[in-house]
């Protein structure tokens, strides 16, 4: 399985270590790609940071990122296309965004070749590492996502989280019941909010149980996609403000013109993202997907 590594913003550490928000999405290339970058400074570089409105600049006292296998879930795509609109016709590809993005498929760093993909927003995936590289090349391992059950696990607590994630990662049908999920090999972790008999309460308020893969009856990612003003989306959430239900919605129309005229929620390079009633979009369809290796035993 390939590990890959995604630089993270300031707010999003602030969010996993604070909050165990437990998302994640956008750009990311290969991990041994990059092996070269020890410092803020190359990171800043490695992966194409120097965008509109990024947080981080080539005297940034230190970069985040998150490292992490490249699970059966996490559709890559090839992020190719072009920094205005007559590059990515020429290159064919789907995506339209601001430099230092290339549309080429890598990151432009000259003497090194680093691919660079896109996934969508998703759940981090178990065993994940959230590390902080320095400007001085000093690396500190922030955190680990153990999984959906335990979240965010730092060297001396467990951070607590809210709801449990539905609408993204993998969910596993188990004794007639749905549990959010991680599948480890040939067992997989259940997730529960409540206490459930042969569930044991996590340090992070969750409740969690192995049980062999196997016994699941079936593995699935929901997924609901829909269109929203032109754009392409997906459901990644569902909630209730005061009475009135909304969703949050991320483009999957890989088009900053589009999404920035929309005034979305530009959370980093190429991922954006707004919150929406659900009335205002069309052409909804929920799927289950399936990956590879999935499929019941």
């Amino acid at each position: 399985m390939t590990l890959m590594q995604k630089a993270v913003t300031p707010q999003l550490s602030d969010v996993y270590l604070a909050a165990g928000y437990e998302r994640t999405g956008g750009f990311a290339v290969p991990a041994q790609t990059v092996t070269w970058a020890s410092t803020a400074a190359d990171l800043v570089r490695a992966h194409g940071l120097a965008y509109p409105g990024s947080p981080y600049g080539p005297d940034s006292p230190h970069v985040d990122v998150l490292r992490f296998d490249a699970t059966a879930q996490l559709r890559f795509e090839d992020a190719v296309g072009g920094p205005d609109r007559r590059t990515r016709e020429r290159t064919g590809g789907p995506f339209l965004d601001r430099p230092p993005f290339t549309g080429t498929g890598f990151v432009g760093v000259p003497d090194h070749v680093v691919p660079l993909y896109w996934f969508v927003h998703s759940r981090v995936p178990a065993g994940a590492q959230l590390v902080r590289v320095g400007a001085d090349g000093s690396s500190v391992l922030l955190a680990t996502y153990v999984d959906v059950a335990h979240g965010w696990v730092t060297e001396d607590r467990a951070v607590a989280f809210g709801l449990l994630p539905l609408h993204v990662g993998p969910l596993a049908r188990w004794n007639g019941n749905v549990h959010p999920a991680d599948v480890l090999g040939d067992r997989v972790v259940l997730a529960a909010a409540e206490p459930l008999d042969g569930f044991e309460r996590t340090a992070a308020g969750r409740f969690r149980r192995d049980v062999p893969r196997g016994d699941v009856e079936e593995l699935f990612e929901l997924y609901v996609e829909a269109r929203w003003n032109g754009l392409d989306v997906r459901v990644v959430d569902e909630f209730t403000d005061r009475g009135r239900p909304l969703v949050r919605v991320c483009a999957t129309t890989h088009d900053a013109d589009l999404a920035e005229g929309l005034r979305m929620d530009k959370v980093e390079a190429a991922l954006y993202e707004a919150t929406v009633a659900p009335g205002a979009l069309t052409d909804v369809v929920t799927s289950q997907l399936v990956p590879a290796g999935w499929a019941s035993r």
